[in-house]
């Protein structure tokens, strides 16, 4: 409340980075490579990688609701590209890299995505997929190191995601809808039938990260 009048907060996702970025801008993420050797990016820098990210994605027609799939291991390219889907309100569909190439093509027909964002050393296994996929027609490949090439045979109009950062916008708009906008979408591994989805709101991750965050839980 502010002057006597109540503030409408919302609850989206884009807002912790906002809040990182702007009250510990230099506290590290660090992300372990293959050849043993590390990354290191503060928190402002990051939240501006992720907007030029979000400015490609928006170049290429991902709008609010719109669901973009993810097949990468916990990095910092990823965690950019977490935050640039959902702070414009599109849903990150993550893909798990351990199922097979014909479940995951699967569950990219359900959720509808055009566009997936894999990990270099994973081309392999997107080439699988894809293959059984039609609906996606643009692959982005982050993480890429040494002598690592893109899959121009085997992957439709792949690009690598770095490369089209420089040019990139910074200054797009997040948030500005509603906190029970869906921000995720994941599938379960399809032990005991078919894969189900299940998504996910800014509203419910919001909550349930202050909630992990007190003292008797993971604070």
């Amino acid at each position: 409340m502010i002057d006597g009048t109540i503030q409408d907060y919302t609850l989206t996702l884009d807002k912790f980075l906002d809040h990182a970025a702007k009250w510990h801008p230099g506290k590290e993420v660090v992300t372990a490579h293959p050849d043993g050797s590390t990354s290191r990016i503060g928190y402002a820098a990051l939240r501006e990688r992720a907007k030029r990210v979000t400015s490609v994605l928006q170049g290429f027609g991902v709008v609010q609701g719109a669901r973009v799939a993810t097949l990468s291991w916990n990095t910092q390219a990823h965690m950019e590209c977490w935050y640039a889907v959902m702070g414009m309100g599109a849903v990150c569909h993550t893909l798990n890299p351990r199922l097979t190439g014909e479940q995951l093509a699967w569950m990219l027909g359900q959720s509808g995505a055009e566009i997936l964002i894999v990990s270099s050393d994973l081309q392999p296994l997107a080439a699988r997929i894809v293959e059984q996929a039609p609906g996606i027609t643009r692959v982005l490949v982050i993480d890429m190191y040494g002598d690592d090439v893109l899959d121009t045979e085997s992957l439709p109009a792949v690009q690598a995601l770095e490369e089209l950062l420089a040019d990139a916008r910074d200054d797009v708009t997040w948030g500005g809808f509603p906190e029970t906008t869906p921000c995720g979408l994941c599938f379960t591994s399809g032990t005991t039938g078919l894969p189900k989805g299940v998504s996910y709101t800014h509203r419910g991750n919001y909550l349930h990260t202050l909630r992990q965050l007190q003292a008797d839980v993971s604070g």
